[in-house]
């Protein structure tokens, strides 16, 4: 029996949001960051003063009220202009189809008179003033915070127009299938394991199944995200490795053969690169906070 044959459904949600690295400060003129590029978006924010940003050889004036939105990949660097006050974090969401369209379809630059900018700034300022000087913040804090970011992200969505080149889109549909692929294939394994083995996915054979060859397959990712299969199944790989460092039934040795890592060194080691600190100090770190 069907009990839920005439049920009228929500979608399931199962991705992660993630911000980091927000803060604002006031800087010297002398202030400069050197050439740099991330894994995830990132927005600065003028809040008083000028600054300059290179990003991939394109120079950008800013002035109080502008924001840029860096795209994962795009190398950048930054200096301050005059009297420099800024704001700034980085975001990431799992979304496939939403991440492609901003990356291919949306600018850099939003002038404070554009439409864009004109809707997204007074949320801006709202989390410029959730910012504590004690850095401690409460449940409802980072829910709130959680809620400003949902609201640019749908401003995004709402205001960015969308391309219909059928070139473009189907590019967009396997770099969306391949995210999704690695992405549904990690979570199977990981919450469904068929026996104690370590997961061993290849992007190779998956390019094989969707019908691409993995060059191919590789640079269209590439093109749409901003960076490679392998940097994405890495990310995801950190995800689950920081969620089940959260739950101290899981030992070190336990989430490293969980992810597919020859042994616990080794897993050590990959995540140090990823978060500069062991997974023991992290765990650490966690606990106390």
């Amino acid at each position: 029996m069907d009990i839920l044959k005439n049920a009228h459904r929500l979608p399931v949600l199962d991705w992660n949001l993630n911000f980091f690295g927000g803060h604002y400060q006031q800087v010297a003129n002398d202030w400069f960051v050197p050439q740099d590029k991330h894994q995830a978006f990132e927005l600065i924010f003028i809040l008083h003063g000028q600054e300059c940003l290179t990003i991939e050889h394109e120079k950008y004036h800013l002035n109080q009220g502008d924001f840029v939105l860096i795209p994962p990949g795009f190398r950048h660097t930054a200096q301050a202009i005059d009297q420099l006050t800024y704001f700034c974090f980085h975001f990431d969401l799992d979304e496939p189809n939403f991440i492609v369209q901003l990356i291919q379809n949306s600018p850099v630059f939003f002038p404070k008179m554009d439409p864009i900018n004109r809707e997204i700034r007074p949320i801006l300022g709202a989390m410029v003033e959730l910012v504590s000087p004690t850095t401690t913040y409460s449940f409802e804090d980072k829910m709130q915070i959680q809620i400003y970011l949902s609201q640019i992200l749908m401003a995004f969505n709402r205001l960015i127009p969308t391309k219909t080149a059928s070139t473009n889109a189907n590019q967009s549909r396997y770099a969306k299938i391949i995210a999704e692929t690695l992405k549904s294939t990690l979570n199977e394994a990981i919450l469904h394991p068929i026996d104690e083995t370590s997961i061993q996915i290849s992007i190779a054979d998956l390019m094989s199944s969707i019908g691409i060859s993995e060059g191919y397959g590789n640079r269209l990712f590439k093109e749409a995200y901003g960076f490679s299969p392998q940097q994405y199944l890495s990310t995801l790989k950190l995800k689950w490795a920081k969620k089940m460092l959260l739950k101290p039934q899981f030992s070190v040795s336990e989430i490293a053969q969980t992810l597919g890592y020859q042994n616990a060194s080794h897993f050590s080691r990959q995540f140090k690169r990823w978060t500069a600190m062991s997974p023991k100090t992290y765990r650490q770190i966690v606990a106390k906070n």
